[in-house]
């Protein structure tokens, strides 16, 4: 893979060092010679263009998920050649599940501005596209999958993307600094959806001494989850602000402003959260699974990375004046829709109930697919002028 990683940069260095001679040898060229030139050439410029395009967007997406593929590589061999036990990464898993990742939950909250040039038809049609995407991977988990503790496996990965490793930088290389900032408001809303409906998801699918649970237990224990208790924390801490009174338009305490050391600190712990996830994800791996679990495997990477995506994106161009769709809202559609599983998803399948190795698995190769995937769809979109 390095390999195609150093040869797709020389094909494009050369490129652009045979654009530049061409460009200089025009430059001596009388104008009339120049524009029939240009004539001529022009399907050929094209092409040539096109190419540079399909390069840098093939790039752009194996740069995405090559850290995340390294990372879980660094833990698969810590875990064969290191001296640590399993038991010691299902505590560094259980971890991040109660203490990281909901304080990277509760800053993502916090951290939301004014709404008051949000586009709130995308977002609810977000929230509406994730809804969707659950309902189809219920019914394909019933169809398709025997075993109840895969089925929520399969349902959760039909629904929950990467958005905040992956999606966030995608969205930035897809639309610019404008599109980081509608996918961040966007993050902020859908990540706590997110959460949410995997832990019901899960819960609803999870036996206790071989019976199903009843809504009343699923629901007290979804309420009882960390990561929902770190984002319902973030919108109260949220609300809080909004009443705050202010002084020429900034309140008169702020977390960040009057307790730098603290948000600091929290900030740095929110941080640690995707990364360890990702390495004790690596570490708990068995790659020797991929075969028994083929089948599943490539159930979970199709709805995650293909149908979900093309039905959702493809709906939302075809809505897009009912939408008031921007160029600048599209890539927040691809960080959404067409991400890679969440690499939390198997931490949460460890401590809510499920088979983890199937979740490890879904994240693995939906993270390695989602080069070709996030890169047909920009492809594509560049191609029809909407990127």
């Amino acid at each position: 893979m390095v390999f195609y990683h150093y040869l797709l940069q020389l094909a494009s260095f050369l490129f652009i060092c045979l654009e530049k001679r061409r460009q200089e040898v025009f430059s001596s060229l009388p104008v009339g010679v120049i524009m029939s030139a240009k004539i001529r050439n022009a399907p050929a410029a094209a092409g040539g263009e096109r190419v540079a395009q399909m390069a840098e967007i093939f790039l752009f997406s194996l740069r995405v998920v090559m850290p995340i593929l390294l990372l879980m590589a660094l833990g698969w061999l810590t875990a064969r050649w290191g001296r640590w036990e399993r038991s010691f990464f299902e505590s560094l898993n259980a971890l991040c599940f109660r203490l990281f990742l909901p304080v990277q939950l509760f800053m993502n909250v916090y951290e939301m501005e004014s709404f008051r040039d949000v586009n709130w038809r995308v977002l609810l049609y977000l929230v509406g596209g994730i809804l969707f995407a659950l309902g189809l991977g219920v019914v394909a988990a019933r169809f398709c999958v025997s075993d109840p503790r895969q089925r929520g496996v399969i349902a959760m990965a039909s629904f929950r993307s990467n958005q905040v490793v992956l999606g966030l930088p995608m969205a930035e290389a897809l639309g610019g600094q404008a599109a980081m900032g509608f996918a961040s408001v966007a993050s902020s809303f859908c990540v706590p959806v997110f959460n949410a409906l995997a832990v019901l998801t899960l819960s609803a699918y999870s036996e206790q001494d071989g019976k199903k649970p009843s809504v009343a237990a699923v629901l007290k224990k979804t309420l009882r989850n960390p990561l929902i208790l770190g984002a319902l924390t973030g919108f109260a801490a949220l609300g809080v602000r909004k009443l705050l009174p202010t002084v020429d338009g900034a309140v008169i305490f702020s977390f960040r402003e009057d307790l730098p050391s603290l948000y600091k600190a929290m900030k740095d712990v929110a941080k640690v959260a995707s990364p360890l996830m990702i390495f004790a994800l690596g570490a708990k791996l068995d790659l020797k699974a991929a075969g028994r679990l083929k089948k599943l495997l490539a159930l979970g990477t199709v709805l995650r990375l293909l149908v979900s995506p093309a039905i959702l994106i493809g709906t939302a161009l075809l809505l897009r004046d009912a939408l008031q769709l921007t160029a600048a809202e599209i890539p927040a559609l691809v960080a959404v829709f067409a991400s890679p599983a969440a690499v939390s998803g198997p931490v949460m399948v460890q401590e809510i109930g499920g088979d983890e190795q199937l979740a490890s698995q879904v994240v693995m190769w939906t993270t390695v697919f989602s080069m070709l995937s996030v890169f047909t769809f920009a492809f594509v979109l560049r191609s029809c002028a909407l990127l």
